[in-house]
């Protein structure tokens, strides 16, 4: 059976009588599901942040310079940003539980292989293509994919809980990495270390997992009756009755708008988790002092994502608008940051938008959209951003290369993330021709 508010299965699924939504039900297996999902979000991070870390050593060792090192997050960053439609399909086909499990089984061999490389050509094949293309299938889509299938009153919250584990274990993994290579380990060894990390995140994706409270017998929210779910529905207008398909979704104005947006908070994030430390070092921080304030970045982001909770109650774009106004402000200072406090204040402003901009674009796209068309649209809009998104770490880099100064690229960055404010303040639902 079909209604407004998806399909709730049929036979043994849940009751079909009205009634209220009067409190939380603590026997919904999505609430008891949210601890493990966290976790292997969380950990799930590593690579992106090591990345940026190892590559002083990795730059050294191979004798490679600052535009190869961005080159390959680039093409690592767009390899999973092409494939995201592909997730999207395999994720509406198959659910987030075999995604994940696969996706974190397959890349722990091409972390593997990047421990092992020994020039250019391997870590760009090793790490950029064959990581790139499978990493993606074990992080953020699936998992924002995860809280749409399970929630719809709570799902900006539960968004915010699942995706605030990176902020979390941000600078833990950071300051895991300073202290193997002060302890004498090597990014060989480190690279190792997250191979073994992916296939163990798979096995507990296997486990603790499952697609969708149909699946269970249950309805979203954990509501006793399709005439709780509604009032849900109805009480946080999380969802519009129209059902929009991924076809009819990236037609819309709203959704080239929210690619423009999406470029404005995943780029600056990008570019200084891969040149922060260098551009730290450049300033005469020392790797202390580098963690510290990559860590704290990491961490302050996760306040962020803690206010993108609030896309239960208040517009998700206006919260977007601030969002990328801090980021985009944050990314300027940080180029001027000539002194630890200065770099200090930077990174507060910078972790603080991106965290909230990374749950109010999600909330943004669920509510426009809806939970039939989120995971496919979702994933265009990741392959539309991926050419221009991954370019601008290996631009940064080369930039520097040849002109010795971040100040042009980090300053673009700057100007467009805060044009994606102003487009983000103004954004309305779509609505339907009919």
């Amino acid at each position: 059976m079909k209604t407004g508010i998806g399909d709730t299965g049929s036979g043994s699924g849940p009751d079909t009588g009205g009634g209220r939504f009067s409190r939380i039900n603590w026997g919904f297996y999505g609430w008891r599901m949210l601890p493990a999902a966290w976790l292997i979000y969380g950990l799930g991070a590593a690579p992106f942040y090591s990345w940026g870390f190892f590559l002083p050593e990795m730059l050294a060792e191979l004798e490679l310079n600052r535009g190869t090192g961005g080159l390959a997050f680039t093409v690592w960053s767009f390899c999973g940003g092409v494939v995201a439609p592909l997730i999207g399909i395999c994720l509406t086909r198959f659910g987030p539980r075999p995604v994940f499990t696969a996706g974190f089984l397959v890349v722990s061999g091409a972390y593997y292989l990047t421990s092992q490389a020994q020039n250019r050509w391997d870590v760009l094949l090793y790490f950029g293509v064959f990581a790139g293309l499978t990493h993606t299938f074990s992080t953020v889509l699936p998992t924002q994919t995860l809280a749409t299938n399970w929630f719809l009153r709570w799902r900006a919250s539960a968004m915010a809980f699942l995706l605030i584990a990176a902020g979390l274990m941000g600078p833990l993994i950071v300051r895991f990495d300073a202290a193997l290579l002060k302890a004498g380990g090597t990014w060989r060894d480190g690279w190792e270390i997250i191979a073994g990390l992916c296939a163990l995140l798979g096995v507990l994706s296997f486990l603790a997992l499952r697609n969708s409270p149909e699946s269970m017998g249950q309805l979203r929210d954990g509501a006793r009756s399709l005439g709780e779910l509604q009032v849900s529905a109805d009480s946080s207008d999380s969802e519009t009755p129209d059902q929009w398909t991924a076809s009819e979704a990236v037609r819309t104005p709203q959704f080239a708008l929210m690619v423009l947006c999406g470029l404005g908070y995943a780029v600056p994030w990008g570019v200084v988790t891969v040149h922060g430390r260098l551009h730290l070092q450049d300033n005469g921080l020392g790797v202390d002092a580098a963690a510290g304030l990559i860590g704290l970045m990491i961490l302050m982001s996760t306040f962020g994502r803690l206010s993108g909770a609030l896309g239960d109650k208040v517009s998700p774009p206006r919260l977007l608008g601030v969002a990328l106004a801090m980021e985009g402000t944050g990314m300027a200072l940080f180029l001027f940051a000539g002194t630890f406090s200065q770099a200090r204040i930077a990174l507060i402003l910078l972790g603080l938008g991106f965290g909230m901009a990374y749950i109010s674009q999600a909330a943004t796209f669920a509510r426009f959209f809806g939970r039939r068309a989120f995971a496919t649209t979702t994933g265009v809009r990741f392959a539309i951003g991926a050419v221009p998104g991954a370019s601008v770490p290996w631009l940064s880099g080369w930039v520097f290369d040849t002109q010795g100064s971040y100040a042009i690229p980090f300053l673009t960055i700057a100007a467009v993330t805060l044009t994606g404010s102003v487009v983000a303040f103004f954004l309305q639902p779509p609505r339907k021709k009919s």
